[in-house]
Formats: C-alpha cells, structure tokens, sequence
C-alpha cells in the first residue's frame, strides 16, 4: 500500500509541474526578488492609459479620470479569486484566504532493519498537509493546518496573530516555541531532509499557548518572542503516560542582526540566545535518543523531579549562494528526592550541537530563497542546485567513562549514550513547488550496545525526498 500511495505521489508531482509552470505569473529577473514590507500588502500596479504612459499631470481632467479608474481596477482586485503561485481568495481590502497543500514522500535504506518494517528500505509518505493562512484587515495574521491520516493530534500550526505594530505583535493558538533555529524553520525550507537531532530531541517543538514578539532598537536589528505554554511542546512527549514531561513553560527567544540596515555581506549576519522552563512532575523522564530514522539508542528510565531548563545558542550567516548555521542546545531535568536516601541528585543532562552549510551551484542568493529559481524546470531553465553538509553531535548523560555509571532509576552517575552524525546532501529546486532532496547520513553510536546495531557502531542511511509544496 505504501508503496501505491508514492508512486501515485511521485506521478503527480510529474503531472502537475508542467501545469503549474504555464499558469504561474513570470519569474523574478536573474538579481533580483519580489520585496514586501513586512505586515504590509503589495501596492496595487498602476493601470496604464492608451499611450502606455502612467497616470497624467495632476489636476487635469484626464489625471482624476485616471486616478478614478486606478482606485476603480484597485478595489476590484481586493475581491474575488487568485492564481499566482497558489490559490487565494480576495475577501476586501487587506483581507484574503491563501489555500496551501504540503506533499512529501521518502525513499529510504540503511544498514539495519528500520523499526516496525520488515526490511532495511521502505518507502514513506512522510507528510500530507493541507491549510489555509492568510491576513485579516492588515491587522491579524492567521494559518489553520492539519496533517491528513494523523490518528494523534492532526492539528499543527494553528494560531492569530495581532500585528498592527512590528514592535510588539502578540500571537496565541498552537504554534512553535520560541526556541531553536532549526525547530522553527519550515519543513518545507530546511537543508536536509531530517532536522538536526538536537531540534527534534531536544527542543520543545509545538504547544497551545501566548506569545509578545516584535522588532525594536534602530531598524528592527534586535528580535525578541517571550510566550507561555501549556507544557513542554511536542517533540520530547510521548503516549506513554508512565513517562512525565514539563508542565506550564516559559520560553523565550532573542537574535540579533547588527547589520540589517546595511548592503554589506554581513547584513544577513544573526546570532541569538533562547530558553524554556517548566515543572517537572516526579516520575520517568520522556526523554530519549534516536537516529534520523526513528531507530532508538537511548531510552532511560531515569527518574526526575523538579524542573526543566532548556538553554539555546545560534547563529546564522548567508552571504551570496553559500550559507554556514550552527546550534548549540542543552537541557537539564532535576533530580530532587529521588536519591536511595530520598536526597537531591546532580540533574540530568542532555546536550548537543551542529554545523551545517550549504552552497547554490546555480547561483541563486541564499537568503533570498532557492524556492524560486532563476531559470524554472519547464520554463527554459533547469532549476537550482544546492550542495550541503552538516556535522553534529548529541549525547545523553555519561557515556559510560565512569566506571560507577549505572542505567539505575535513582544511579547517582547516569549511564547515557550518543551520536555523532555527518550527513552529506544535494537538494534540486525545480521550480516554486517542486523539490527533491538526497542525503547520505553517517551515524556513528557512542555505546552500539544501546542501539540498532550492537556489533557496530557505524552504520549508514540513504533517503530522497519527493516534495510538493503550494
């Protein structure tokens, strides 16, 4: 069945790129990108007279004819429907409905048996959203998407957004936590196809709840998001209810772009700090340790009490066509009582870090987006083509250097494991909605014995993504 269901995802994405490409409005020039202020709606183009001229000399008779119908043909196109690069309802002046569709199907291998699968390859249809987002009166931002299949909380992102002033917006509904670079980049937009282990192990990902954030100081250059959540996010939870996770969090995020006003190299230049807290009721901490591909080498059953603290660094620089990110993130759960003799214990630690960077063959300039390609697959060009590479490590307590570590509920050393992975990718934008990504990861297993190989600690995968996004 999974095998039907890409094969007839793979067909569309062939079917559907020709269509799409001869109904979109023209590219942007090589060198050059659309621009719109941020919370603010493109200016309505100026129709022009007979003579190809725009407008007339102001107060002739000709100018206010013109200028009535200008204001007439702008009026007009805030009502009704829209095609560009994806469907959109026009509901009024600063008002519309934008229709979205996120496909993404993987072919996948490795070197050891995949959980619950019956061979070392399988073909997945990693993501099926459908949504809707758009702006209300210029004032409110809003999106509402749903994973199509999900058994367990369908719902993603779905959340208002009051921004009528860039220096301080407030946000509340379901959404990301302020905390991670990698985290709370879109699916869609990322360098790799997994996130780094550090963003899906140890961030917090999506919960319900508030947030202040906007852009203050000269030009915006300081950006901050301070927000309450209903628990500790989505990422480290899971169904087991036996395991316990952060309650009520505080979250926070702040980066900097010293050079934003500038047209020098660095104006890209960002580097910013976050961190959470919660409650952390008394029992088994839900944190664990798995590789891209869901194959588990770490699962404690490690008890905690107290708090949760998160604590982020990151940075991020794209010059030209090339780009460079690093994170560093780490967590620690508290330990309070949980000694043979009901004293406190040293917390438990999990922590890591990743290098990554990326290089457009084609040249397109990285911090414009390679989503939309200079020269479109089916509109003369072949697309855009993008080489990547990424370092990282994660670990989970000791790694057993201590010779009075111990995987013990209430072990005073906590026998841990981690992993430290290369992975090597080629990304292809073909056009607005079509991107295919190949990477080969290398996982290499601090304590085998805890993962999916015991006899070896080095193992490879292999994975392309098909996606389609509108």
């Amino acid at each position: 069945m999974k095998q039907k269901s890409f094969l007839a995802f793979v067909v569309a994405l062939t079917v559907a790129s020709p269509v799409l490409g001869q109904d979109a409005v023209p590219s942007t020039p090589p060198g050059q990108i659309e621009r719109k202020e941020p919370g603010k709606p493109a200016d309505p183009e100026q129709p022009a007279d007979e003579s190809g001229k725009q407008g007339s000399a102001p107060g002739s008779g000709e100018g206010e004819k013109a200028g009535k119908k200008a204001g007439k043909k702008a009026l007009e196109d805030d009502w009704g429907f829209r095609w560009t690069n994806h469907p959109s309802l026009r509901l009024g002046p600063g008002t519309r409905v934008d229709f979205r569709v996120r496909l993404q199907g993987n072919l996948q291998h490795w070197d050891a048996e995949l959980p619950d699968e019956e061979s070392s390859s399988s073909v997945d249809v990693a993501r099926r959203r459908i949504g809707i987002d758009g702006e209300i009166f210029n004032i409110f931002d809003y999106q509402v998407e749903g994973e199509l299949g999900a058994k367990r909380d369908p719902w993603r992102d779905v959340y208002l957004n009051y921004k009528q002033y860039d220096f301080a917006q407030v946000q509340f509904g379901k959404f990301k936590m302020p905390f991670s670079l990698d985290e709370n980049t879109s699916v869609t937009n990322l360098d790799f196809v997994y996130r780094s282990r550090i963003a899906a192990l140890l961030a917090p990902g999506r919960d319900r709840g508030v947030m202040v954030h906007g852009r203050v100081l000269r030009r915006g250059w300081l950006r901050y998001e301070l927000g309450v959540f209903s628990a500790d996010g989505s990422n480290a939870r899971t169904f087991d209810t036996d395991r316990v996770h952060g309650e009520r969090t505080l979250a926070g995020r702040a980066l900097v772009q010293p050079f934003r006003s500038t047209t020098s190299l660095a104006s890209d230049l960002a580097m910013g700090v976050s961190f959470t807290r919660s409650d952390l009721p008394e029992g088994v901490t839900d944190l664990r340790g798995r590789t891209e591909l869901d194959a588990s080498f770490y699962r404690p059953g490690i008890l905690v009490n107290g708090q949760r603290q998160r604590i982020g660094l990151e940075a991020r620089w794209r010059p030209g066509p090339f780009s460079i990110k690093s994170e560093y993130i780490r967590l620690t759960d508290e330990r309070l009582g949980q000694s043979v003799e009901n004293t406190d214990l040293e917390p438990f630690v999990a922590a890591g870090w990743y290098v990554s960077g990326t290089w457009a063959l084609t040249g397109e300039m990285k911090a414009e987006g390679l989503d939309t390609p200079r020269r479109p697959l089916f509109r003369g060009g072949f697309g855009a083509v993008e080489l990547a590479m990424r370092v990282e490590r994660i670990r989970f307590a000791s790694l057993g250097g201590d010779p009075l570590a111990s995987d013990a509920p209430r072990s005073e050393v906590i026998l841990g494991n981690g992993d430290r992975a290369y992975t090597f990718g080629v990304n292809w934008y073909a056009n607005r909605w079509i991107k295919i990504q190949a990477n080969l990861v290398r996982n290499a297993i601090a304590l085998p014995e805890q993962g999916p190989l015991p006899s070896q600690s080095v193992f490879w995968s292999r994975i392309v993504r098909f996606q389609f996004s509108m």
